[in-house]
């Protein structure tokens, strides 16, 4: 499945002090092993051997595997956010005031980072990882409800919350389709058709 590995991520620039090269260098390895085997089985040697790295270099960046998992996913929320964010951005500067097609726009941001991260995509919502991790993406997912029920104005319209909170499960769901495509045109494809789902769903 194809990825773009973080230190490829023009958002997240890999450069700078030792330290920042030295964090990133681990996190590049943490990605490769978490998604080759799953959290459970990685290990902080297996992260460290990939990385090239010391034991002690990791836990004095992150203090141990969950956190280094934990540091992974918030990085993977924040792309997700910013690109949804640059989608809606660009409509509004082009004049679109509406709010179901800010959302949708703001939706196929989402859903085309979703594939850009496709192996992240699959290892955070596959629910494998650290105790309470399940707790924190319940946590994300209420923030992303908040966030979008803003946008949609969900307080204007009949029954918004719940709206609002149906088309944010859709959404993520419809991510992990998206970056389980078996190939690129297929996943552009599905990003076409869940976005005109959504806006009739939301438009209803």
């Amino acid at each position: 499945m194809p990825r773009t590995p973080l230190k490829d991520d023009p958002d997240q620039p890999r450069t700078g002090t030792r330290a920042e090269a030295m964090r990133a260098g681990l996190l590049d390895a943490a990605r490769e092993v978490f998604v080759g085997v799953g959290y459970i089985d990685a290990s902080v040697t297996k992260i460290v051997e990939r990385a090239g790295a010391s034991v002690g270099s990791l836990y004095h960046h992150f203090g141990g595997k969950p956190d280094i998992f934990i540091a992974l996913y918030e990085e993977h929320e924040a792309r997700l956010s910013r690109s949804a964010a640059a989608e809606v951005a660009r409509a509004r500067a082009g004049g679109e005031s509406d709010p179901v097609t800010l959302f949708v726009r703001g939706a196929r941001g989402y859903l085309e980072q979703c594939r850009r991260d496709s192996d992240l995509t699959a290892l955070f919502l596959g629910g494998d990882g650290p105790p309470g991790f399940n707790a924190m993406r319940r946590q994300v997912a209420a923030e992303w409800v908040r966030q979008n029920g803003r946008l949609i104005r969900a307080e204007e319209r009949r029954n918004g919350h719940a709206l609002v909170t149906v088309l944010t499960t859709v959404s993520g769901s419809a991510g992990r389709e998206v970056a389980a495509a078996s190939t690129d045109e297929l996943a552009a494809e599905l990003v076409d058709d869940f976005c005109e789902l959504i806006g009739r769903v939301a438009a209803e």
